[in-house]
């Protein structure tokens, strides 16, 4: 019986590469630039696409050295396409670099590669409208597209872009400029908290819109261009106040940079 029980302990100990993550690999498209030279340098990027499940309505993503986008679509899964991009000396080198980076999809998606070495993963994902997601990641922006959640994303060295979003949204980021595109009569859900610590807010909404506004920097100054009722009005740095009707709150906030909303 013995040698049947050592069998059985090696099936189970093998089975989880069973299901690891299959993906479909292309060069990157002309605008993200498969292959050419960087200056002294080679620069080569590999498209992985794949579609997974969205497990629990949870999207996890965590990157290193590159950007987060997600954009809501009719859809139940998640289409994921992540570019790997390698810069060396060689474009062997640069090649070889590519091909040592691991996309992980079980629980947080995010990328493993060498320890030394140029490279970086930028995730683009489609996913379904509705959801809740948690997103990170360093040297890299955030763009985030026709989601309605729970969103905490969070970036440093990078911007965030903000269009057309609703629920429960807050971002951050260290050395990065806040875009927000706001659309409709009002914020649906929740509300909206945005901040920057080094860098501009710049933020637009419809004539129409209506909301408790809160808008403020320590290093700059602030402008909106839209009627409003002001409750709390400290210099050029902060205003606190109604736009239309009222509404959820939306707040943007720098400490250097100025914030401007039209």
């Amino acid at each position: 019986m013995r040698p049947i029980i050592v069998a059985c302990f090696a099936s189970l100990f093998i089975a989880p590469a069973a299901f690891a993550q299959s993906f479909t690999t292309s060069p990157c498209s002309a605008d993200e630039s498969s292959h050419h030279s960087w200056g002294s340098q080679e620069r080569v990027c590999e498209s992985r696409q794949t579609t997974l499940p969205l497990a629990g309505g949870q999207l996890n993503v965590s990157g290193k050295n590159g950007g987060i986008e997600v954009t809501g679509e009719d859809r139940n899964d998640v289409a994921l396409d992540a570019q790997v991009t390698a810069q060396a000396s060689t474009r062997e080198e640069a090649e070889r670099l590519v091909h040592e980076v691991r996309v992980e999809t079980s629980g947080t998606i995010h990328a493993e590669g060498p320890i030394t070495g140029n490279w970086s993963v930028n995730f683009k994902l489609r996913v379904p409208k509705h959801l809740a997601a948690q997103l990170e990641t360093k040297n890299g922006g955030i763009s985030l597209a026709n989601l309605d959640g729970t969103v905490h994303a969070e970036t440093t060295n990078g911007g965030i872009s903000l269009n057309n979003m609703s629920g429960d949204v807050h971002v951050t980021t260290t050395n990065g400029g806040l875009h927000i595109a706001l659309t409709g009569n009002s914020w649906s859900g929740a509300g909206l908290v945005a901040k920057s610590t080094n860098g501009g807010v710049h933020m637009t909404m419809p004539a129409n819109y209506s909301a408790h506004l809160i808008a403020g920097t320590v290093n700059g100054g602030t402008h909106v261009a839209l009627p409003m009722k002001v409750s709390e009005f400290d210099s050029r740095h902060h205003i606190d106040g109604q736009i239309g009707q009222g509404g959820p709150t939306v707040q943007v906030e720098t400490v250097n940079g100025g914030v401007s909303i039209d």
